[in-house]
């Protein structure tokens, strides 16, 4: 899964797009959801929370779409279809 990294917002707080604490737990879930899948890929439970998560930090970097700059919104956008598109087509 391919998702661009951004960094910041326009807005008046000091670090209103602070993605990297943002999706982190998220993140995580899914990095040890995919440890534990590789380690025993023909689990269904496993692969199934491996979806899960992958879904949840989809879903954790849509929800920080704001901060993407209007330059890279059309490649974020297309990164998130992309992602979505190989988390659908998991087969558990």
């Amino acid at each position: 899964m391919s998702i661009p990294f951004f960094s910041s917002c326009g807005d008046d707080d000091p670090d209103p797009c602070n993605y990297f604490d943002e999706v982190q737990d998220e993140l995580n879930a899914f990095n040890s959801a995919t440890e534990a899948y590789i380690a025993d890929p023909t689990n269904t439970t496993k692969c199934n929370a491996y979806k899960a998560a992958a879904q949840d930090y989809l879903h954790a970097l849509e929800d920080e779409a704001d901060c993407v700059p209007a330059a890279d919104q059309e490649a974020y956008d297309q990164s998130i279809d992309s992602a979505q598109a190989s988390i659908n087509s998991i087969q558990c």
